[in-house]
């Protein structure tokens, strides 16, 4: 894994994205108050077919990180199938995949097919909690939410007996409506759950109830102290790969996320639109998920993303990134822009010893 992970971070410049997040649906049965992408659910979508999207994995090289994200992927009944096109032509060394945990049995038949015909990949499960039960399914906006999660849990928690690969990652999205409840949940999945990553997100975006955005940095500071001191004493387990690299990774991206929050700017440059990159349901590339315009779509670039990166519009957008010192404290970018920042990867490897 190591030799793996240091050939793709030596390759400091690509032709196109090598960490890529790919929204495969915009279907969705949460209404979360945090969600940054709900104006954008349940809408009439032409989502990309399975054959259009193994056109554009052949059109790709090799990847780092291949997220799958939604609305929720288990609602494509081919999402195996995506994952074993993206194996097949691009080697991911890891795969992600973001679920709200609602589909349990679900979950487990694509888990099953996935990491038995892709065991050269690492593989993360992410699932969100926001709170203890009652207050999770406030947030989430579906009754019986909590109970579908945990169930989803217990069998990723089953399948990782057989198949080494699988790291799973529990999520809690910092909001206005469970800061005041952040150690309680912190502890409880620490406690009582035990994944191998616990995960602070600070909600991003425009969320669907504004209200989700009043936070207070004093919660987020406390949280991710007391997270800085789990990792140390080893009460967290961490990845299945690589572990110390990404603890110090992890414990630096929620210091820089809680400093961009309060209003500071680190020195440190994005990647998004160079390495780092988002596809949409319909073909469409962007360089982020806040970014407001769009490079391009897939189906008028022949499903070839090195043409669409290499355009003169990808070109000039991150020129624009550069010029604007474009910061946020969205994690998924904060992680591959500190990987390949030599600053901050002197940083990490402080605090990995």
């Amino acid at each position: 894994d190591e030799l793996r992970f240091l050939k793709y971070f030596l390759r400091i410049r690509a032709e196109h994205p090598i960490y890529l997040l790919f929204f495969i649906t915009s279907r969705c049965m949460g209404r979360c108050r945090h969600c940054f992408y709900w104006r954008s659910l349940n809408q009439k979508e032409n989502a990309l077919s399975l054959e259009e999207i193994e056109k554009v994995s052949k059109n790709m090289g090799r990847l780092l990180q291949l997220t799958i994200t939604g609305g929720e992927p288990l609602l494509r009944e081919d999402l195996a199938e995506i994952f074993q096109i993206f194996y097949q032509h691009n080697q991911p060394f890891n795969f992600g995949l973001a679920t709200s945990g609602y589909y349990p049995e679900r979950l487990e038949k694509v888990m099953k097919e996935v990491l038995s015909s892709c065991p050269e990949s690492n593989f993360t499960a992410g699932l969100p909690v926001e709170g203890l039960k009652e207050l999770n399914d406030y947030i989430r906006g579906v009754p019986g939410a909590f109970e579908k999660t945990q169930e989803s849990f217990k069998l990723l928690k089953e399948l990782k007996r057989h198949y080494s690969q699988l790291t799973i990652l529990v999520d809690i999205t910092a909001s206005g409506f469970n800061q005041d409840h952040l150690k309680e949940t912190y502890e409880m999945l620490r406690d009582d759950w035990k994944p191998d990553i616990i995960n602070l997100i600070i909600t991003r975006g425009e969320p669907r109830e504004e209200d989700a955005r009043e936070i207070s940095p004093e919660k987020i500071r406390e949280i991710i102290s007391l997270m800085e001191s789990d990792i140390r004493s080893g009460k967290i387990p961490g990845y299945g790969f690589n572990s110390r690299v990404l603890h110090g990774k992890d414990i630096l991206v929620r210091r820089l996320a809680l400093e961009i929050f309060e209003g500071k700017s680190p020195r440190l440059k994005c990647r998004a639109g160079d390495l780092i990159g988002v596809i949409y349901p319909e073909g469409q590339v962007y360089p982020c998920e806040l970014w407001s315009e769009m490079i391009g779509n897939l189906r008028e670039f022949d499903y070839d993303i090195k043409r669409l990166w290499g355009s003169e519009k990808a070109g000039l957008m991150r020129k624009a990134i550069v010029e604007r010192n474009c910061q946020c404290y969205h994690q998924c970018f904060l992680s591959p822009s500190i990987f390949f920042d030599q600053g901050y990867l002197v940083k990490m490897l402080k605090e990995m010893f």
